[in-house]
């Protein structure tokens, strides 16, 4: 037992000795800890408490100041929680139903189309543009999630006399054609009835009276050549009139008529065309007919003066009642979504002829790999 007692004594004069490094360093760690409890609980404890109350402080202005603006806003805003809870409407949003209490129902119910993960757009800050009617009245609906405040902000614009404007245009744009149309009608009759039938007699009496004369005195050669300026001008009037009116499209049909077009653009031009049908067994409403073979003849034209393509194609198909026409040329294309190249007379009539026949148009094109017209419309029985 003295033993031990005199070991222990040794030892700790040994681990003591101001001499012995062991020493120094149990002290330094020592004095460490101190300093880092004291650096954490005076200094970065306060810091992350102030900072965490700021941030409170922060979203509760903002909040605050989200609710003035959403209060003050003259269109009707809504705001719900990550659970799609409406929990705040201003005074607008409470006219989109009156007499009901908007706050503490789902979002769903109000707005179908909010059909989608609330919690999701909220965590990840997504916006969503959707449209949905109100007492007859059209809205545009903008939701926006706000993960730093686990809400999302619900805005709404009224656009019925946008939509209603839209309607007005394209009712004009569509009398505008068939007025056109029935010009071209009214013009191509006149020219075939009146200039038509006249330089045909005037052909026919300068054979009939004055070609044995203009044998015998020698001058063949000029009444043949005032015959044939005749014959050109005939065939320059027959390519007018088809134009206007091509007589085939009302005898035969869509089919036949496109055909003919294809094979006069092929001859006539160094770009040659291809016609494709497919499914078209029936006549089909004399309008729409009309209206098919006015937006393959504006496509073809726009081959021809812009696109440098050497050769086109066009398919005609139709499937459960829609017919789906598809333009596609080798030419030099352009960027998609170039302004200035959608925006030319030719592709505007298209657009236009087709949003009244109430279909969907499309152009795939990329610089150098030529363009694509992509048609749908529907279509009835005759």
């Amino acid at each position: 037992m003295e033993d031990f007692s005199r070991e222990l004594s040794e030892y700790t004069k040994l681990i003591f000795s101001l001499n012995d490094p062991v020493y120094y360093t149990i002290v330094f760690i020592f004095l460490l800890f101190v300093v880092l409890f004291v650096i954490f609980k005076y200094v970065i404890f306060p810091l992350q408490r102030k900072h965490l109350a700021e941030k409170q402080d922060l979203e509760l202005k903002n909040i605050r100041l989200m609710a003035l603006f959403a209060e003050l806003d003259p269109d009707p805003v809504l705001r719900i929680d990550i659970k799609g809870v409406i929990i705040f409407s201003n005074d607008s949003a409470k006219q989109l139903l009156p007499g009901q209490d908007l706050n503490g129902k789902s979002i769903t119910g109000i707005i179908p189309q909010i059909n989608f993960p609330v919690a999701e757009y909220i965590k990840n800050d997504k916006s969503k543009n959707i449209t949905h009617s109100f007492n007859s009245r059209n809205y545009s609906i903008l939701f926006r999630g706000i993960s730093s405040l686990d809400i999302a902000q619900i805005y709404f614009h009224d656009i019925t006399e946008k939509i209603e404007y839209e309607i007005k245009l394209k009712t004009l744009s569509k009398n505008l054609q068939d007025k056109i149309e029935e010009d071209r009608m009214r013009i191509g009759r006149e020219l075939h009835d009146g200039i038509g039938q006249n330089l045909l007699l005037l052909k026919m009496n300068l054979i009939k009276n004055y070609q044995e004369v203009m044998l015998k005195s020698g001058s063949l050669n000029k009444f043949n050549e005032i015959i044939n300026s005749l014959e050109n001008t005939i065939k320059e009037l027959k390519a007018i009139l088809f134009n206007l009116k091509p007589s085939v499209l009302d005898e035969m049909g869509l089919g036949p008529s496109l055909t003919y077009l294809v094979n006069k653009i092929s001859e006539e031009s160094n770009v040659k065309g291809t016609l494709n049908i497919f499914g078209m067994d029936k006549r089909i409403d004399k309008k729409l007919e009309l209206n098919l073979y006015r937006i393959a003849q504006e496509a073809i034209n726009n081959i021809l003066k812009h696109s440098y393509a050497s050769e086109f194609s066009i398919q005609v198909i139709q499937k459960n009642n829609m017919i789906r026409i598809l333009i596609s040329d080798d030419g030099v294309g352009f960027h998609a979504g170039n302004k200035k190249a959608e925006s030319g007379l030719g592709l505007i009539n298209i657009r236009e002829r087709v949003e009244s026949a109430k279909g969907n148009f499309k152009i795939d094109t990329t610089p150098g790999n030529g363009t694509l017209l992509i048609i749908e419309i529907p279509m009835e029985l005759n």
